[in-house]
């Protein structure tokens, strides 16, 4: 009789916790790009911030550019682009050209677009390494001559990238 008594006290206490937490804690902003629900909300999480600023996550670096890519808002990448953001920094281990090339996320039409902008606004292949890799090592490195892979590394060159 003790223990559905005690789980039930625990199970109760634990709720209250839970909703004692504040209703913002994972709301779209600037330390939380992933959870903005439409491209608007992402562009007002930005609003007025340095738009080389890097949150790292795990082996995520989360800049305002990646955020962009990341929820397909291309029309703001453009303007982040135009404003000065890096096209060289975000994604997986800060790469965003080999994020974008390697993540299947989409299709290679709809990434082929990512990839011209970036290279377009100074993205390169073989630029100096981010993180003693280029772009180009690591992409033939971690996946070798995929089709896709290969098809946007085409894109890319066909660029100046």
């Amino acid at each position: 009789m003790l223990r559905p008594l005690l789980f039930a006290i625990l199970c109760l206490t634990f709720g209250l916790v839970l909703q004692a937490r504040p209703a913002n804690a994972l709301e779209c902003d600037d330390q939380n790009p992933d959870y903005c629900a439409k491209c608007e909300d992402l562009e007002k999480a930005y609003k007025g911030k340095d738009l080389n600023t890097i949150l790292v996550r795990g082996r995520s670096v989360w800049t305002p550019l990646y955020a962009a890519y990341f929820k397909d808002c291309p029309q703001i990448a453009v303007r982040y682009l135009e404003l000065g953001a890096n096209p060289a920094v975000g994604g997986m281990e800060g790469d965003m050209l080999a994020t974008v090339i390697s993540w299947d996320r989409w299709e290679v039409e709809q990434r082929s677009l990512w990839v011209k902008m970036l290279v377009l606004a100074g993205a390169r292949l073989d630029a100096p390494p981010i993180t003693k890799r280029t772009t180009r090592e690591r992409l033939m490195q971690e996946y070798g001559k995929r089709d896709d892979i290969m098809a946007l590394i085409k894109v890319a060159e066909q660029n100046g990238g």
